[in-house]
């Protein structure tokens, strides 16, 4: 038994190890707060944001509880902790993160190593709920941000394709930066769809020497007259469609959520189409999910749009 004790003892440390890495899913946060429950009920329905994939899918997943409960949640991914100065939780506050002045700020690996920690502290409630609210952009970029850096590693678990990439740069002008796996799916003038397998992702480039209006109505109808001629009739179901304005290579970019469906072969998914005008061109970067053994399709979504802002015209 005794001769055994080495053994059992890091068996339990690289448990322990595993563990320590976080618990929960990346896009899961713990938000802990005293007296501004009001404060993280908001922060919770703002960023509980809400894709159709096409069924409902949150942004994030986000979990309020009170200072004296997040014993049993420390080491979550995430935690976002709210505190006032004369809250009881400012004491854990300081704890965490050694300052006592109204601010935001930012932290990791404080209750389990791969933990971030986001904390947002004022003299009292109306200046709290001011700040969240001014700062919501930010709070909320500051968790996409590092999403977004998760998901990228891995939608480039099995490398870079930088043949394949150079190979479409030489023949159509533009580069990608693509993971191992992609393949051509359609090649046309001014068309290019590539697919990749497992689950089943598609994205396309198209290009217009003409440009278009950024209106989500014209875009949508662009997109469903495209669709419809290569992806043997897809259309959009756009009672359901998210839109958003951005910039992209430093030009407006009109951003289009939602999902997809083909009546003829009766399949449907997410997708997400970029649409913006550059050097006076057009053009539409797209990307598209069929899983529907997957639950959450969102991830694949992101991972897309990973792919599709490493694009860049020659």
């Amino acid at each position: 038994m005794w001769r055994n004790l080495p053994l059992v003892f890091f068996l339990l440390l690289g448990c322990a190890k595993i563990e320590r890495y976080g618990r929960g899913k990346i896009n899961e946060i713990v938000i802990v707060f005293d007296g501004a429950k009001r404060d993280a009920l908001f922060l919770r329905d703002s960023l509980e944001e809400t894709y159709y994939t096409p069924h409902e899918e949150r942004l994030f997943k986000v979990i309020p509880v009170k200072a004296e409960q997040f014993s049993a949640y420390a080491g979550y991914k995430n935690v976002l902790i709210l505190a006032t100065t004369s809250s009881d939780n400012f004491g854990f506050f300081k704890e965490v993160f050694g300052n006592t002045k109204p601010g935001m700020y930012t932290t990791k690996n404080v209750f389990m190593e791969g933990d971030f920690v986001v904390g947002v502290v004022a003299e009292e409630e109306i200046a709290l709920w001011t700040f969240i609210h001014n700062r919501l952009p930010e709070i909320k970029g500051l968790f996409m941000k590092r999403l977004k850096k998760f998901l990228k590693k891995k939608a480039y678990f099995a490398g870079h394709d930088n043949k394949f990439s150079k190979e479409i740069e030489k023949k159509y002008g533009f580069s990608l930066d693509l993971p191992n796996g992609w393949a051509y799916i359609v090649e046309d003038t001014n068309f290019l769809a590539l697919g990749k397998h497992y689950p089943d992702r598609f994205i396309f480039v198209y290009r217009n020497r003409f440009k278009e209006p950024l209106k989500p109505e014209v875009i949508m109808d662009l997109r469903d007259s495209l669709t419809k001629k290569y992806y043997k009739g897809d259309k959009i179901l756009r009672q359901f469609v998210k839109v958003k304005r951005d910039s992209f290579l430093g030009v407006e970019c009109l951003k289009i959520y939602g999902p997809w469906q083909n009546d003829s072969m009766i399949i449907g998914g997410p997708f997400v189409t970029w649409a913006f005008n550059l050097d006076d061109s057009f053009y539409m970067l797209d990307g598209g999910v069929f899983a529907p053994d997957k639950t959450e399709k969102l991830e694949y979504i992101f991972r897309e749009e990973l792919v599709l802002e490493s694009f860049r015209p020659r």
